[in-house]
């Protein structure tokens, strides 16, 4: 039974999505799955429940450790409860730990236990599964029992080539609140104090990294301070800094490569080890399996730079532990290879297959439909009065603490949504709390950033070919290892780590792969223009 505040809520969300999507320009533009523009559609599905079947289906959820002991598991808390009470339909979830997400998800399919919906960012894993038989075309479940995604869908089509396999759709997509994705974020102050310029070029970042290191930037008289902390970002962002991220394919001359064999690779490879062994980075890092230290050293003000997310430098814990440091997100640094932006995410947030063995496809739909016309909007800020308060409709933070405890997790469970961040959205809902001011005020300042140098992506998405799939776990485990060997090994160099990566490579069939990538680059590169 709804509650009394659902139901106001529900008569209220009209208007809540609609200042959402006014202050979000993409959404707004695009219509955003709604009737008339800015409106969202009618919620549920058009039909009563015609197989007269349990309103009920399973789900997989990413597990990233994030919840509360207080608020329960990722199988059961407040809103695992309250989607169950105000959808109509009863979810049961299956966590899937994000770093693991393949080889759980393949011993789940194995064993006949994998859940009706399989959510994952990863399309490449999906296409795998709808090649063997584990998914199902849905466009029949969306044209019969779906309103609002079925509109949302026709006015996203940058969306349908991430949903379409075999010429039919096998996926359940949302688009992004933001494209930004990573970011490098440095302390303005301590710039400031050094009279330092900020860096405009990879050389001048490494100079200013050892300026941290030297200079005693937080003025304690100690010479105690790692210029560069890092984060599961760091790779992704020193590589991208070259335009030669790790694992991905690049379009050489017409001809599909593998990152690490380009000449651009290489520089990214002697930039790592050059931070290392002078000391420019914790040496400790590679124990840090969960990038606790690293974190730590970033919040108590033992790192000046921070490889890492649009949103991950500015927290809480940083401006409570430094209040008085100027953060800033550093713009895109050049190469001799030219100036490469910080990667953007593809269009895609979350992609949805539907499991062949589906019980009750109309209960799916029904899910979707609610999600996206009214569910995504408590999963993103919480109860009113509670978490936050409504001030010229937008969603002003009562208090940021409670909302990072008992909200910040439930955004995971958006398998469709309509939120859009702006840089002015989210200064408005930041409320009194100066703290999260400074946040919300620095993250959009990172987002204004990251548009404003295009990144490098040849592929839109991981080339699909099987073979490829099937090596890419045991292949990462050996570059991985390589790369570390030459990072913390000072007779050993670029040149030979990217000869063992190649060694590796062929090991593995590479070249067989090479051939096939080209072979589906040419099938599919008329589509990606």
């Amino acid at each position: 039974m709804r509650t009394k505040h659902a139901e106001s809520h529900s008569k209220a969300i009209r208007a809540k999505a609609t200042a959402v999507l006014m202050l979000s320009g993409i959404l707004l533009i695009a219509g955003c799955g709604s009737n008339k523009e800015g409106e969202p559609a009618a919620s549920g599905s058009p039909n009563p429940n015609a197989n007269n079947l349990p309103m009920a289906i399973t789900a997989s959820i990413y597990d990233r450790g994030t919840v509360p002991a207080e608020e329960g598991t990722y199988e059961s808390n407040r809103w695992t409860k309250w989607m169950n009470e105000q959808s109509g339909v009863e979810v049961k979830w299956t966590p899937v730990p994000r770093n693991q997400e393949a080889d759980k998800f393949n011993v789940l399919v194995a064993s006949g236990q994998a859940p009706e919906l399989i959510t994952s960012y990863d399309r490449n894993l999906l296409s795998r599964f709808v090649s063997q038989g584990v998914a199902q075309p849905i466009d029949e479940y969306i044209e019969k029992y779906s309103t609002s995604y079925k509109e949302y869908i026709q006015k996203h089509p940058e969306l349908k080539p991430f949903v379409t396999f075999n010429g039919q759709t096998y996926a359940i997509a949302s688009m992004r609140n933001t494209q930004a994705a990573t970011m490098i974020w440095i302390r303005q102050d301590w710039l400031d104090k050094l009279g330092l310029k900020q860096p405009a070029t990879v050389d001048e970042l490494v100079e200013v990294a050892k300026a941290f290191r030297d200079g005693d930037p937080d003025g304690n008289g100690q010479k105690d301070t790692t210029a560069i902390a890092m984060s599961n970002a760091y790779s992704a962002v020193l590589d991208d800094l070259f335009m030669a991220r790790g694992g991905d394919w690049f379009i050489e001359d017409g001809k599909a490569t593998m990152s690490f064999f380009t000449d651009r690779y290489k520089e990214a490879l002697t930039l790592r080890k050059t931070l290392y062994s002078e000391g420019l980075v914790d040496k400790e890092y590679v124990t840090d399996k969960n990038w606790a230290r690293q974190k730590q050293l970033w919040i108590t003000g033992k790192a000046g730079i921070l490889f890492d997310t649009y949103n991950g430098g500015p927290t809480a814990d940083f401006y409570k532990s430094q209040p008085d440091a100027k953060l800033t997100p550093l713009p895109p640094l050049s190469t001799k290879f030219g100036k490469n932006g910080y990667q953007k995410e593809v269009p895609n947030y979350l992609l949805t297959i539907f499991n062949k063995d589906i019980k009750n496809p109309q209960a799916a739909m029904q899910f979707v439909d609610w999600m996206l016309d009214e569910g995504w909007y408590d999963l993103s800020y919480g109860t009113e009065g509670t978490h936050y308060q409504l001030k010229d409709n937008i969603p002003v933070t009562l208090d940021a603490d409670k909302l990072k405890k008992e909200v910040s997790y439930a955004s995971e469970y958006r398998i469709v949504h309509q939120q859009t961040l702006t840089p002015e959205f989210l200064l408005a809902r930041a409320g009194s709390d100066p703290n999260d001011q400074k946040v919300q005020k620095a993250i959009g300042e990172a987002i204004t950033v990251a548009r404003s140098v295009e990144f490098r992506k040849d592929l839109p998405y991981t080339p699909a070919v099987d073979e490829f799939t099937d090596i890419s776990g045991q292949f990462q485990k050996k570059w991985d290892e390589i790369i570390t060997k030459v990072t913390m090994t000072a007779d050993l160099d670029a040149e030979w780590g990217v000869s063992q990566i190649r060694s590796e490579w062929q090991k593995l069939n590479g070249e067989d792969i090479e051939a096939k990538v080209q072979e589906w680059y040419e099938s599919n590169k008329a589509d990606f223009k």
